[in-house]
């Protein structure tokens, strides 16, 4: 398991902890976690920004942006 999907695994598994102690009225472990809480979204962002891989096709000269689910000519125009 690579540093950013052990990242992905604990911040979701830290909210499920907080949404347990909130159901269940910790609000003493609620205050801990709440508190927490911006602690684990940096370590998550810095994370997946430091240690993800894009593994998506790039974009070509000249493109601005890019869909992989949708070809763009099938987009149309908008309005």
């Amino acid at each position: 398991m690579n540093r950013s999907t052990f990242a992905i695994a604990f911040s979701t598994l830290y909210l499920l902890l907080f949404l347990v102690a909130v159901q269940l009225g910790y609000s003493t472990l609620t205050w801990i976690l709440f508190l927490l809480c911006p602690f684990n979204i940096l370590y998550l962002a810095y994370s997946v920004i430091r240690y993800g891989k894009y593994t998506g096709t790039e974009l070509k000269e000249n493109e601005e942006w890019g869909y992989e689910d949708i070809d763009k000519d099938e987009v149309g125009t908008w309005g």
